[in-house]
Parts: C-alpha cells; sequence; structure tokens
C-alpha cells in the first residue's frame, strides 16, 4: 500500500503522437476517482520537462513533512528530460513513470505496463522506490554531465534520429500514427550516406582501437529504437554499460544483423558485431560526429565522453 499523500502529475500530451493527452485523461480519472490528492503541470516545450522538474523537486525537499511523488506522463525523451530536471542535487527523489510515447523502451525494460491504468495501479501499489542505474556520461568538450535512461548513440542511430527530428513530413505522420515511417525513410537516406569513423574506447582502463566504427551504442537496459532489443544482456540493476559496435557494411548485411536482433542474442556472437560490458567507459572520435540520448540529439561535435552508471530511484 503506497505512503504517498500528493501526487505531482507532469504531463506531455504531444507524446506519442497526441496519446499522451488521452492517456493523461484516464490517468487523473483513476486518481480523482481514488480521491487521491493531486496537481497537474503541461510539459509544452522541449526542455520545460527539465524546469518542471527541478522546481517540483525543490517544493518537495522544502516540505519533507508530506509525502509526495513525481508522476511522469510521456515518452523517452520526456523521462530523459526528467532525469536531467533531478541532476545530482535531487538524485534521492524518486519518479513514477506512465508510458505515452511512441517507442517507450524504458517502460519495456522494466516492465512497466502498456495500459495506463494498468500503470497507474503499480505504482498505487506500491510502498517503496527501486534503486536503478541511469548512465551518466562527462563531455569533455562541453565540460557538462548528461544522464540517459535508455542509451547513448554515436554515428548511424544518432543521424538518423536527427534527420527524422528535422524532417517536414514528421509532424504530420505523427499527428495521423505513422511516424515509424519516417525513421525507416532516414534508416535508409542516413545508411548511404553515413560514413564510418575512428574510434577510441577504453573499457574498465583497457584501451582498444576501431577504424571504421558505423554504429555504436551504449545500453542500459535491452532495448532501444521501439523494442530492439540491441542489448539482450544488459541490466539495470546491475552496474554495468552494454557497448554495442557495429563497422560500415553492405546494407543488406546490416539488415541480416538487426533481424538477429530482433530475434534473440546470435547477433552478440557475429564476427562483425563489438560487445561488451564495464563499469566505466570512455569513447573518444577525431572527426565530427552525430551523437544522442534516449533519441534527444546532443551537440554535433568530436566526442570524448567518459560514461558509467548513476543510482535513481524509481517509484513501481
Amino acid at each position: 500500500m503506497s505512503t504517498i499523500e500528493h501526487y505531482h502529475l507532469v504531463i506531455n500530451e504531444c507524446s506519442g503522437s497526441g496519446r499522451g493527452k488521452k492517456i493523461s485523461q484516464q490517468v487523473i480519472q483513476t486518481l480523482t476517482n481514488k480521491r487521491l490528492s493531486i496537481e497537474l503541470y503541461k510539459s509544452v516545450y522541449p526542455g520545460h520537462t527539465i524546469k518542471l522538474v527541478h522546481s517540483l523537486a525543490q517544493k518537495i525537499t522544502q516540505n519533507p513533512a508530506l509525502s509526495q511523488l513525481i508522476i511522469i506522463i510521456g515518452g523517452d525523451g520526456t523521462l530523459h528530460e526528467a532525469f536531467l530536471g533531478l541532476g545530482e542535487e535531487f538524485a534521492h527523489l524518486p519518479l513514477g513513470y506512465i508510458p505515452s510515447g511512441s517507442g517507450n523502451d524504458f517502460a519495456r525494460g522494466n516492465g512497466i505496463p502498456k495500459n495506463p491504468v494498468k500503470a497507474l495501479e503499480q505504482i498505487l501499489a506500491a510502498d517503496q522506490p527501486k534503486k536503478i542505474d541511469v548512465l551518466q556520461y562527462l563531455d569533455h568538450h562541453q565540460n557538462s554531465t548528461g544522464y540517459a535512461v535508455n542509451n547513448v548513440g554515436i554515428g548511424f542511430d544518432a543521424a538518423i534520429v536527427k534527420k527524422a527530428n528535422h524532417s517536414p513530413s514528421k509532424p504530420f505522420l505523427n499527428k495521423i500514427g505513422l511516424n515509424s515511417l519516417v525513421y525507416l525513410a532516414c534508416f535508409i537516406q542516413v545508411f548511404f550516406k553515413q560514413a564510418s569513423f575512428p574510434l577510441t574506447i577504453i573499457i574498465d582502463g583497457k584501451k582498444k582501437q576501431f577504424e571504421d566504427a558505423f554504429l555504436v551504442i551504449v545500453n542500459n537496459h535491452p532495448y532501444f529504437g521501439g523494442g530492439i532489443p540491441v542489448s539482450p544482456k544488459a541490466s539495470q540493476v546491475d552496474g554495468k554499460l552494454d557497448l554495442i559496435i557495429l563497422p560500415k557494411l553492405p546494407f543488406l548485411k546490416i539488415l541480416y544483423l538487426f533481424s538477429l536482433m530482433i530475434t534473440g542474442e546470435k547477433h552478440l556472437n557475429h564476427k562483425d558485431v563489438y560487445y561488451s560490458q564495464s563499469k566505466t567507459l570512455s569513447l573518444k572520435t577525431t572527426r565530427t560526429i552525430d551523437s544522442n540520448a534516449d533519441g534527444e540529439e546532443l551537440t554535433y561535435q568530436s566526442i570524448d565522453f567518459t560514461l558509467h552508471t548513476s543510482s535513481r530511484y524509481f517509484w513501481h
């Protein structure tokens, strides 16, 4: 039985091609029927969730006598911003999450039901938070720290995200629920334009060089790209980073490797796939390259990242 006395709902109504609005209405109605104390906050522009969550975290810590919980209703990008809003200062505060995005990889990796009422009931039934790992990275060029709940990507997948985000057809296809077509088209276009790049990695103190890296993903749980189990051995409770590196391969071979990813763990043993688990990881490129965290674009620059896991609290 939950000990929470007051719920703060941070809602991204535009998430999931507008599903966020419908799902939030169901959640609000359920909480109202249960006569629970709630406040609503709408996230309406990029970065807004960061500000909302940071402000709410300050409010909660100023009134420790009242047991309060922030619940995020949105997609992976909204949740990403929520953890940025907590930062290190409020890392002790838990978050609840009800998925309403199009990919929902975090929910899939953490056993959160797709049904919003069931996801809410899971939150209400919990009596204490669970500790999970999130990715923490230091960008040495920007001298800044960031977080990711799902993954950090460099190269191919990051370039797809960038192209899709700036596609003129994305708003319309999102509206009619066909946003996956944007990513499919961008997948094909980016593949034939994207070049491989030299990459240096340091894993738990050991250095390794790649001359033709193409796809680089650091995962925190098995899924990326809306349900592809690229890192099937990854866990958010083991303190480890899962790294996948693919070289530039012929198009049909890339498709074959992706088919192996979808069907199980066979891709991890493929000769063209580099896979490792580690406590710490450094990534460095000499060329300017696209990168992203949880599908959110990072600064277009050469890469000099140091990554490790950081503990956060999750109420479910």
